[in-house]
């Protein structure tokens, strides 16, 4: 009896597999095709994903395909899924490639939740015990990806025995895209990448105050730094005022004086120069010395009255 039992059930689900097999196939040429196989496996039981994916094509296949159409949000839905049924070493690998291609593209909010997900997965690491998840990712690349990889992307994967050398493969990728962005002087970006990945922009700031995060030159400074922000807009302002503020945490004098032109910020500027007149002198022989900054003049002219008074306060 219990013998007929199962082979009902072994039968049941061989109609069930091979039904899926044909829906796949029916659905496969379809352009939807990668969000619909996705989309049910979110709304399918995990314990169900294997036969899923068996039907419609293995899951880094199917991310790869995504990766390379540039679907960086539907690749992203496979991440969790490649972790289940690959490993891993194999998610954080797949998770790494997309994180950098993200910010490549300026899609801060989804390099924020890859981050995350990255970030997490490195901790729970040693609870997972799958034999993928003793491969090296260079391993597992060069049989799942090896087309599409440059040696380089793989030398430069983390070690999955050293989850240490993954956060730090992690931070690698965001501080060389914030260097990126800083040295191109592109403010707006750096503002939406900060905020959307939860990146430590202070820490940044004070380890590379003398180098990518440094201006050369107060003029040409603020001439360039005024095109990129266009001060007109809203939004703008509101991305000066963020990274004034962090500016200021961290006493970067140097941005401090340009943004707070920028923003016409002359209390900021009155507390920076009555404490430096040097300072001072040198900022307002610039503004009056370059026609572009003539705009200026009404900020120089309250700062000096505002200066002299505080002179003569303390001459008294």
């Amino acid at each position: 009896m219990r013998q007929n039992v199962n082979k009902n059930q072994v039968s049941v689900q061989k109609q069930n597999v091979s039904l899926l097999e044909k829906t796949c196939d029916l659905i496969r040429n379809f352009p939807e095709y990668l969000d619909v196989v996705v989309s049910v496996a979110r709304k399918t039981d995990g314990r169900y994903w294997a036969d899923l994916f068996t039907a419609a094509g293995r899951s880094t296949e199917l991310f790869e395909d995504c990766f390379q159409r540039r679907w960086y949000r539907t690749a992203a839905c496979y991440i969790l899924v490649i972790a289940k049924l690959e490993g891993s070493a194999v998610s954080q690998y797949c998770a790494l490639r997309l994180l950098q291609a993200t910010l490549d593209e300026s899609l801060y909010e989804l390099a924020g939740e890859l981050v995350r997900f990255l970030l997490r997965s490195g901790r729970d690491f040693e609870q997972s015990s799958t034999d993928s998840d003793k491969l090296s990712p260079r391993f597992l690349g060069y049989f799942l990806f090896r087309s599409s990889f440059s040696r380089s992307s793989l030398d430069k994967s983390p070690s999955v025995k050293d989850q240490s050398a993954h956060i730090a493969s992690v931070k690698n990728i965001l501080e060389n895209h914030a260097s990126y962005l800083m040295s191109g002087k592109e403010l707006s970006k750096l503002v939406a990448f900060v905020k959307g990945t939860q990146f430590d922009l202070v820490e940044y700031l004070q380890r590379e105050r003398y180098g990518s995060a440094r201006l050369e030159n107060f003029a040409s400074g603020l001439e360039l730094i005024g095109q990129k922000l266009q001060m007109g807009m809203l939004q703008s302002r509101l991305d000066a005022e963020f990274l004034l503020a962090h500016m200021c945490s961290v006493k970067f004098k140097e941005w401090i004086v340009v943004l707070a032109t920028l923003l016409g910020r002359s209390e900021v500027l009155f507390d920076l120069f009555r404490h430096d007149m040097r300072l001072w002198k040198a900022y307002s022989m610039t503004l009056q010395s370059h026609p572009a900054f003539a705009e200026y003049h009404d900020l120089l002219d309250d700062l000096e009255k505002k200066l002299s008074t505080t002179a003569n306060s303390e001459d008294k």
